[in-house]
């Protein structure tokens, strides 16, 4: 099979869909795999690395595309490759559909069969191409966090570790899943004082045991108001797979925060978890909202590519392969894996979750 590697286009994405070692090995499986010059750059790889892996590198955009069977990215497309969507066309990446409808549009009219990653699940409930990337975004969220919290940021100069008899700030995060467990290692890490809201005591129980010391609290709209009335950081991890993310942070809750605190929202991608949440891009990623500073980047684990992408191509690599050697209908009919991948066929939405978030009729996949 064709296989597509274009540059992501989204802004400041330096990320790369596969490294040349998977590249080298799609090449040894019997596949051809054309990638765009510069896509693995911002990751550390160069051309010349692509070509020794037995790679086919593209001048341009179009002619990864128009010569891909299967198109592998990491982010959404970019509406600049739009133009590139037809029928014939097998895609697979990280589409977060639930909030991006133009993008979602585009795929049914052009009835392009899309894989995204973040459906992917396993028969254990696990979500094993999006774990990687929410640990990249947990850690993340905390250091971006404490840097706006500085006070040349607009901060409230806050040192979230604390020193000497000043006490250390502290940090509110919301949803104890895999970015919010990340989060909390990193801020426990730092010396913080760490609190954690989920729904599942359970899963608060497993936090408290790893992380002595930390505080855990059931969710509801009283405990999360009495926590952002004490936070300094505030850290958004809530996840509905596929579908848009509930607005459980209310407009009361972030002016409960007080001026010159911070809120980072890893749940941006699906729409945010607050009711002032909203998208922001890496080279202008901050606004306020009420004089708290709201931090909504969609591609956070593009700020360190390099690690990104090994952790992500580590985890795509046997999917992708699988959808090479297979092809679509057989892959879905053989891995309930990529059956709960598929999001778009056939000019239809076939993930559940995602036609509710965006209105669109489901239909179950004809394969």
């Amino acid at each position: 099979m064709q296989i597509g590697v274009p540059r992501e286009r989204k802004t400041l994405e330096k990320r790369v869909a596969i490294t040349p070692e998977g590249a080298n090995q799609l090449v040894r499986g019997g596949h051809t795999v054309i990638i765009e010059a510069a896509a693995g750059e911002g990751s550390g790889f160069s051309d010349e690395d692509y070509r020794a892996a037995g790679c086919k590198i593209a001048k341009t955009l179009g002619d990864v595309w128009n010569n891909a069977e299967l198109l592998v990215k990491v982010k959404e497309p970019d509406p600049s490759e739009f133009e590139f969507f037809r029928s014939d066309l097998l895609l697979f990446d990280f589409l977060h559909l639930a909030s991006l409808p133009e993008v979602a549009s585009a795929l049914l009219a052009k009835k392009v069969t899309a894989f995204a990653y973040e459906t992917l699940q396993t028969a254990d409930k696990r979500l094993p191409l999006l774990e990687p990337m929410s640990e990249v975004a947990g850690k993340l969220s905390v250091l971006n966090g404490s840097y706006l919290l500085l006070s040349q940021n607009g901060g409230r100069g806050v040192l979230l570790g604390g020193a000497g008899a000043a006490p250390a700030g502290h940090v509110m995060i919301v949803g104890a899943g895999i970015a919010g467990r990340a989060a909390c290692s990193t801020a426990h890490g730092m010396g913080a004082a760490v609190e954690v809201y989920d729904i599942s005591q359970e899963k608060l129980a497993a936090l408290a045991k790893e992380f002595p010391g930390i505080r855990t609290v059931i969710s509801t709209p009283e405990s999360l108001m009495h926590g952002c009335s004490h936070a300094d950081l505030l850290i958004g991890a809530v996840l509905v797979p596929g579908a848009a993310t509930p607005k459980i942070i209310t407009r009361e809750m972030i002016r409960a925060l007080g001026p010159r605190r911070v809120f980072v929202d890893i749940s941006i991608d699906q729409g945010g978890c607050a009711v002032t949440s909203k998208p922001t891009t890496l080279d202008n990623p901050t606004y306020e909202v009420d004089g708290v500073i709201h931090y909504g980047v969609c591609n956070m684990p593009a700020q360190t590519p390099r690690t990104s992408t090994m952790a992500l191509a580590a985890q795509t690599l046997q999917y992708i392969t699988m959808l090479a050697d297979l092809g679509a209908a057989k892959a879905i009919h053989q891995s309930s894996e990529m059956k709960s991948a598929l999001t778009c066929f056939d000019g239809k939405l076939t993930n559940k979750p995602t036609a509710e978030a965006l209105g669109i009729a489901y239909a179950a996949p004809a394969v």
